[in-house]
């Protein structure tokens, strides 16, 4: 019995030949590199996450102690979008239904275990452009919506800012290559997942607003130790 076309595994999804040339090229990297092999793989699997989520965490305490506590409610709001970004990304991948490219390159190196789920996109790449969001809203964000008296723009604070953002995307980046790099993933998988977490987490990312709003009632303030240090006025309007 034949499936409808759009319930059929495809090879590689458009541009195809782009996406087969990149792989292949990376691939043919990957097989002449073998002293990464190690690092890579652990990248790959969960050190790049960790990393941008040790930022993640960090932020979230440093604005904690600082009674900032929009942004804490941000961070808390984006972190919990980053898994509704993964879970939108499972109805995604069934949709489309690209199989993993060492399903279709017979040969290719592969670094870390395959697995039976489809390719595009990558979750990695949805969960690391979700983190990546939450982490510059938070440094750019913030900036814009605080009064001087709680953030205090220096030339030191923008040399970190700037420091953090440049390793916060170099960790993403770095990750969504590291995914082709072990040969599970498309380029154009880790791209899309990137653009889509990207696109989930910064667009829900406006509900910190009025999640501000109603944790800043009084009949809530119970729930403020979570957003910033418990001394002064940690939740004004």
């Amino acid at each position: 019995m034949i499936r409808p076309i759009l319930l059929t595994d495809i090879a590689v999804t458009p541009p195809r030949g782009l996406n087969k040339a990149l792989y292949l090229d990376i691939n043919n990297f990957a097989k002449e590199t073998a002293f990464a092999h190690s690092f890579m793989h652990v990248y790959a699997l969960w050190l790049g996450l960790a990393l941008l989520s040790a930022i993640f965490v960090a932020l979230y305490i440093k604005y904690w102690f600082d009674k900032i506590s929009e942004v804490t409610i941000g961070l808390f709001t984006c972190g919990a979008l980053t898994l509704v970004a993964l879970l939108v990304n499972q109805f995604v991948g069934k949709a489309v239904r690209e199989k993993r490219p060492y399903n279709t390159f017979q040969h290719a190196l592969v670094l870390v275990g395959k697995t039976s789920d489809y390719s595009f996109p990558s979750d990695h790449s949805v969960v690391a452009g979700a983190l990546l969001t939450s982490i510059l809203i938070a440094l750019y964000a913030g900036k814009k919506t605080l009064s001087s008296a709680t953030y205090t723009q220096t030339s030191g604070t923008r040399i970190k800012r700037s420091l953090i953002t440049t390793l916060a995307v170099f960790l993403a980046l770095f990750l969504c290559f590291a995914r082709v790099y072990v040969g599970v993933h498309y380029p154009g998988d880790v791209i899309a997942g990137l653009l889509e977490g990207t696109a989930i987490a910064g667009l829900l990312s406006y509900l910190r607003y009025p999640l501000h709003a109603i944790l800043s009632k009084k009949a809530l303030s119970f729930l403020k130790i979570f957003f910033a240090k418990p001394t002064g006025h940690t939740l004004a309007a």
